[in-house]
């Protein structure tokens, strides 16, 4: 990992940009005639994204412009190369989707363009028809390698599943079976209090991973450490507390830089209750014994008569305590899923055709209650251009702790520490380059520290 020297906010170095014609005849650098480039990695969007806008001039390509010479008329492959100001390369394939001209001039015209990456525009054009048995995790891997699929070029990292199932395509889509196949997923030795995946991509990379690995500062590394607070000279309370000095631009003694903006959000409590972040139950019923079931699962953060005495598996958490949710407020379950078990449809004996082959109460409903829980605060930052970091990153974070004084030092022990990056978008102009960054996390209270991340 490179090391972080304080990040620079000057312009990028965009090495080149080149788009191909579809029949492979032509191909042209767009890289000098930039005006903007963005580029997006989360956890919640299954593909990498992006768009830019460059110049598209006269003798680009046989003496005519970029549009009318390639010609450029969608689904053309781009190939992006481009390093940031501490020389961190990011290098990556993507597929033009619909260029647009958006202003004309007598010698020039600007050309907007989206981008995907080449899994997301093979995504539409590819169905699923196979039955998959055995590990999730092992779908999950063919789903992305098999060369009637996805047949990605990029790494994996795929977290082995602990739980089998067996599912038929049915025409349906490969990121369609991946995020189904995320919710039904416990990772390996986990019980069910630790069910859900996430699955997306980033610029290296194909991940597939459970949300408590994301959260875990031993398998997941911090790899940043980022402070904002509006002092520029030597101050006493940080410093103090966190036993070190000061940078050139302010940035106290181990971390990494300074953000350049800071905004926290707190979700609403009573509506993430609605959705199952605390309590959630099921109602199954088995056609083959007619037997009709409910089972209600409650959060750690709450206690009921109904929840007391249970033995959950300990959940990885970013911070110290989950939200607490007033239990006076909770007479019943807030989330119900009502489901029909599939029984008999993968056996082979009859004898065996009343066992369900997916454990729905002890996995889906816990699944969605870890979505949940992990939105619980939100933050959004921004910092100079940083292309190390990647979507479901651990970066640690601290902002002042609110009070009179503007200039207050003081870290926030409420909502500073660990923050999963769920999003990320790299702004690239010739004037600069900025990352912004939107932060999450499940729980309250800074756990660790920011110097320690190895």
């Amino acid at each position: 990992m490179a090391e972080a020297q304080g990040q620079k906010e000057g312009p990028s170095n965009i090495e080149n940009a080149f788009i191909s014609s579809i029949d492979g005849q032509n191909s042209v650098d767009i890289s000098s005639g930039i005006v903007n480039l963005k580029y997006y990695e989360s956890i919640l969007q299954d593909g990498v994204m992006g768009s830019v806008v460059f110049a598209d001039a006269g003798n680009s390509v046989k003496g005519k412009t970029v549009m009318e010479g390639l010609p450029l008329t969608g689904s053309e492959i781009i190939q992006l190369k481009m390093t940031d100001n501490n020389d961190v390369e990011l290098k990556q394939t993507m597929v033009v989707t619909n260029p647009t001209p958006i202003s004309e001039e007598s010698n020039k015209t600007l050309v907007v363009c989206s981008l995907v990456s080449e899994a997301y525009a093979k995504n539409d054009n590819t169905s699923i028809f196979e039955r998959f048995d055995g590990k999730i995790s092992d779908h999950v891997e063919k789903i992305l390698t098999d060369n009637n699929y996805l047949a990605t070029a990029k790494g994996l990292d795929v977290e082995i599943t602990s739980n089998n199932l067996s599912e038929f395509g049915l025409r349906r889509k490969p990121y369609f079976m991946l995020n189904s196949f995320a919710k039904k997923s416990v990772p390996d030795g986990g019980l069910g209090n630790v069910a859900g995946y996430f699955f997306f991509e980033t610029s290296e990379k194909m991940v597939f991973k459970s949300i408590d690995s994301l959260f875990d500062k031993e398998k997941n590394k911090p790899k940043r450490s980022i402070i904002y607070n509006e002092s520029t000279s030597k101050g006493r309370k940080l410093s103090d507390i966190m036993n070190g000095g000061r940078g050139k631009d302010g940035t106290p003694a181990g971390y990494d830089y300074k953000a350049m903006t800071y905004d926290r959000v707190t979700t609403d409590a009573v509506k993430r209750n609605n959705m199952g972040a605390n309590s959630t139950a099921t109602i199954t019923f088995n056609p083959f014994t007619q037997d009709f079931k409910r089972t209600v699962l409650f959060s750690s953060s709450i206690e009921t008569q109904e929840s007391k005495g249970e033995i959950k598996e300990p959940l990885a958490t970013a911070g110290l305590d989950l939200p607490a949710f007033n239990p006076n407020l909770v007479k019943e379950f807030a989330r119900t899923t009502i489901s029909l078990f599939d029984v008999g449809t993968f056996d082979d004996e009859p004898s065996a055709s009343n066992e369900s082959d997916f454990e729905v109460e002890d996995i889906l409903n816990q699944s969605i209650m870890r979505y949940n829980q992990m939105f619980a605060t939100k933050v959004n930052i921004t910092i100079a251009g940083d292309f190390e970091l990647h979507a479901g990153d651990l970066v640690f974070f601290d902002a002042p702790s609110p009070q009179a004084d503007t200039k207050n030092d003081e870290v926030d022990r409420q909502s500073g520490g660990l923050y999963i990056i769920a999003s990320l978008c790299h702004f690239i102009s010739p004037e600069r380059t900025l990352t912004k960054l939107t932060l999450i996390r499940d729980s309250f209270g800074r756990d660790g520290n920011h110097t320690l991340r190895d």
